[in-house]
């Protein structure tokens, strides 16, 4: 055999994930769909627009007592604004509403009673919200009861705050829209001449849902991802939805659902827009998760991939996407070259990394056992696994190229994947029974669960002990 000579790839060099290509991005895209459906998102957003809906009544209670008794804003004021949205004009009674704020002079046990009543009603929505986002990071965060609590009851203060400045800027805008000096200043930007509260009570919450999403995003999932990422996802969100709502306009006849289901009818649309939108919001979130630990998320479909003999439309799909991980190959620090009858490691090595194909054959040579890992296999984990020095020796059959994974990330990443998990048993099944000459898995293992076998205990004990 020749000697080793490694061929080097370029310097390392840093690149953002938004620089790589198609495949890449199709990647993303498959990760954050199959996560989503696999976490049970659907059935979270659902939770989430019914706990809106059921939150609905007491939020509006919280935002008009702040309006009307802190900013003693005018009952008038703010039923004008109101009725400008179907579902406040059209499904509740905004006199009495309004009146039952006013009507309240002082402050007694029964206003504290019904105050907290709710306070803690309204806080279904965040409490939803909360554990739908604790779904899509649960393995990659720790549970805190405790702190969770505490976001439902600061997100809900956030919400209404915000709902509260929303609300008073449409209503400030609209008091000094006829002001003279206000004229003076359309004079000399005409712009503002086109602007109306009506419009500005369009922009302004299409405003506020993006830093109140951006800020959630950020806060509420435990891990920390970068803001830049959650800008993006949040006006990604925000565009969607709010051509969500545009096409939902075209085709919704409210007045004539008005027919059959009463003021139910606006209650009814509203609760599907809630649903779109927090549909949006988790596959979003998701979206974070996804390209926050890609690096792991790759791996784990690389280890996972389905072998050539798979000839399920699914398993073909997942190997043509998965198969060449640009993401890993153009990042460059591990990506290394051996030509061919190049050793890649000898019997007795003390490395224990693991190894990806990604183009050429590889022939894993054990005794006189000799095994050929081909691109999109992989190698030498089980060194990685056991934390021993190598067993074999692994020469470049061809040309090779290869992705060296260290042997920190596979095991932290074997501990996150159930899947990689079970392939990871699998493959100390197979290494055991070379070990022991056994041509049948049954027997060697008959060996290793027998307690005269120490070698055996010892082994698997070491494999418990690293997982």
């Amino acid at each position: 055999m020749a000697e080793n000579k490694k061929r080097e790839q370029q310097p390392k060099r840093r690149l953002s994930f938004t620089g790589l290509g198609i495949r890449t991005f199709g990647q993303t895209v498959f990760l954050t769909t199959n996560f989503y459906f696999s976490n049970n998102l659907v059935s979270h957003a659902s939770a989430c627009a019914f706990g809106f809906l059921f939150s609905f009544i007491p939020v509006v209670m919280m935002i008009l007592t702040v309006l009307i008794r802190i900013l003693h804003t005018s009952g008038d004021t703010i039923k004008a604004l109101l009725q400008q949205v179907a579902i406040f004009s059209e499904t509740l009674d905004l006199d009495r509403i309004i009146q039952s704020v006013i009507s309240v002079k002082g402050i007694s046990a029964f206003e504290i009673g019904l105050g907290f009543a709710i306070f803690w009603m309204a806080r279904r929505f965040f409490a939803s919200l909360v554990i739908s986002l604790q779904a899509i990071f649960k393995t990659r965060i720790k549970q805190r009861p405790v702190i969770s609590q505490v976001f439902v009851f600061v997100g809900e203060a956030v919400f209404v705050l915000a709902t509260t400045i929303t609300i008073a800027a449409v209503l400030f805008f609209k008091s000094i829209q006829h002001a003279p000096f206000f004229e003076n200043i359309i004079q000399r930007l005409p712009l503002l001449a086109k602007i109306d509260a009506l419009n500005l009570a369009t922009i302004v919450p299409l405003a506020a849902m993006f830093f109140i999403v951006a800020i959630s995003y950020r806060a509420m999932s435990f891990s920390k991802p970068k803001w830049t990422l959650c800008l993006l996802s949040s006006g990604g969100l925000t565009a969607i939805f709010w051509a969500v709502l545009k096409i939902m306009k075209l085709f919704t006849n409210v007045s004539r659902y008005n027919m059959v289901y009463g003021v139910m009818s606006n209650i009814i649309v509203l609760l599907l827009e809630v649903f779109m939108f927090f549909s949006l919001y988790l596959f979003f979130a998701q979206l974070i998760f996804v390209v926050q630990f890609f690096d792991e998320l790759l791996l784990g479909e690389l280890y996972t991939l389905p072998g050539s003999d798979k000839k399920q439309f699914g398993a073909k799909l997942k190997r043509k996407l998965f198969m060449k991980p640009d993401y890993f190959l153009k990042k460059n620090d591990k990506v290394i070259k051996y030509s061919e009858g190049n050793y890649i490691y000898r019997n007795g090595d003390q490395d224990i990394d693991a190894f990806y194909v990604v183009n050429g054959t590889v022939e894993v040579i054990h005794k006189n056992i000799f095994t050929f890992v081909e691109r999109g296999g992989f190698f030498g984990e089980e060194a990685c696994l056991l934390n021993e020095q190598r067993n074999e020796d692994a020469i470049a059959a061809t040309d090779v190229t290869l992705i060296r994974v260290p042997s920190e990330a596979f095991l932290s990443h074997l501990e996150k994947n159930q899947e990689s998990n079970q392939k990871a048993l699998s493959q100390i099944s197979e290494y055991f029974a070379k070990i022991f000459d056994q041509d049948s898995t049954i027997e060697h293992n008959k060996q290793l669960n027998s307690k005269d076998n120490n070698l055996g205990e010892q082994i698997k004990k070491a494999f418990t002990k690293k997982l």
